[in-house]
């Protein structure tokens, strides 16, 4: 797929990848890897948890764009949480889910899984998605101040944050070699140029 630049072609071209089954089939296996990734987890509070399912929602923003990522975003969470549901079932946790594939897509797609923007990708999910909706979530479902989880959840987040982008671009790099590799050997479409 020819690269075009803008917020609206990102959208546009995301969209496009919605009609090529092999977008589809890598977008729901990656997805399903999300799922697997979310049960794998480490559970400090039922407020704060340790996951990498983000790695498997980014790549779908970086391959698909947000138009994907997002949807699979909302679909993987619902999914989740019939899969294995860690407490009650909240919308708000499916809108910050979609919200984190907006993003992921946004920063990432056509990216070439560059460092800067990658960086920009991982910290703004870590402080609209991690730190400011799920605590203001968490806050409604387990009936805690705000502020009382707050310093916690911005603690584990920037501890975490260096770390998390260093998978992300280690990653984002090796998934883009495979996918160029692939679209060299079987002529496939190029979704990251």
């Amino acid at each position: 797929m020819q690269k075009r630049t803008g917020i609206p072609a990102l959208f546009r071209d995301s969209a496009a990848e919605l009609t090529r089954l092999s977008s589809l089939v890598t977008a729901a296996l990656l997805m399903a890897l999300g799922l697997v990734l979310s049960s794998v987890r480490i559970d400090i509070t039922p407020t704060l948890r340790i996951s990498f399912a983000f790695l498997a929602n980014a790549m779908i923003g970086m391959l698909f764009g947000p138009v994907v990522s997002m949807l699979t975003g909302g679909i993987g969470d619902i999914l989740g949480f019939v899969v294995h549901p860690s407490g009650p079932y909240f919308p708000g946790i499916t809108i910050t889910a979609v919200l984190s594939g907006l993003l992921y897509g946004v920063f990432l797609y056509h990216s070439n899984a560059k460092l800067s923007r990658v960086i920009a990708a991982k910290t703004s999910v870590t402080l609209l998605s991690n730190i400011l909706l799920n605590t203001f979530w968490n806050s409604i479902l387990y009936g805690k101040a705000f502020m009382a989880i707050l310093p916690l959840r911005i603690t584990k987040n920037l501890i975490l944050l260096p770390i998390e982008i260093i998978m992300l671009f280690v990653l984002g790099k090796a998934v883009q070699k495979i996918h160029d590799t692939s679209a060299r050997r079987f002529g496939a479409q190029r979704a990251l140029h």
